[in-house]
């Protein structure tokens, strides 16, 4: 399966010197560039087909790859939809997602092999006390029916992991070029009753704020 992460963030939220200079796919995490976590362990589920979707900086990320992936450049920001849309414009086949800025022990071996045909799914994960992501309402067939805002106290529930297995046809009443695939794709898919599911009951973090690269680093140096 073709494999595609989002990896043309700024590090707008980062207070690092170090990391203030580079994309955020190349910020290091123990020792490691995030890119490099997430390649390595996708590579150790058989996972070996990536396509890196690139913007902020992209050439530091093209020298890092050194030709080892395939790569498409934005030639401005597109969002996360537009990215993907861009991203996935030549498959036929379903594909998998990846935030580029998502450390995990996710099984991506597993997330394949559940998955069904013609069904996207969406990886979520239960969060104790949560008050920095949006929730998500699942019934008990295991479709997602419904996305919240994030909650003002807080509050246990499942929220998105930023891992993703979608349909090749996913965009094509999208003639946008720029949207978010958050809140302008997957709310009319459950709507519709067409995202699933995976439940994610392992180790994960974004690293979108300076907290959360801070702790990560710590939990990773231990591991």
């Amino acid at each position: 399966m073709k494999v595609i992460i989002l990896a043309g963030g700024k590090n707008t939220r980062l207070a690092q010197k170090s990391a203030r200079n580079v994309p955020k796919a190349l910020v290091k995490i123990a020792g490691k560039p995030i890119i490099q976590h997430q390649i390595d362990h996708l590579e150790s589920h058989g996972l070996s087909d990536i396509r890196l979707a690139l913007g902020f900086r992209a050439r530091q990320v093209i020298n890092y790859l050194n030709g080892r992936y395939e790569y498409v450049v934005e030639k401005e920001p597109l969002g996360t939809g537009g990215a993907v849309k861009f991203a996935s414009s030549d498959l036929k086949e379903p594909f998998m997602v990846l935030n580029g800025d998502v450390i995990s022990d996710f099984d991506f071996a597993s997330f394949v092999d559940q998955s069904e045909k013609n069904k996207n799914y969406l990886a979520i994960a239960h969060h104790k006390q949560n008050t920095d992501f949006g929730l998500i309402e699942i019934d008990e067939s295991g479709k997602i029916i419904k996305f919240l805002e994030k909650p003002s106290e807080p509050t246990d529930g499942y929220v998105n992991v930023g891992f993703y297995i979608l349909q090749p046809d996913i965009f094509s009443n999208i003639a946008e070029k720029t949207f978010s695939i958050e809140y302008d794709v997957f709310p009319k898919l459950a709507a519709d009753g067409n995202l699933h599911n995976f439940e994610h009951v392992g180790f994960w973090t974004d690293l979108g704020t300076e907290e959360r690269l801070i702790s990560a680093q710590k939990i990773i140096k231990l591991k």
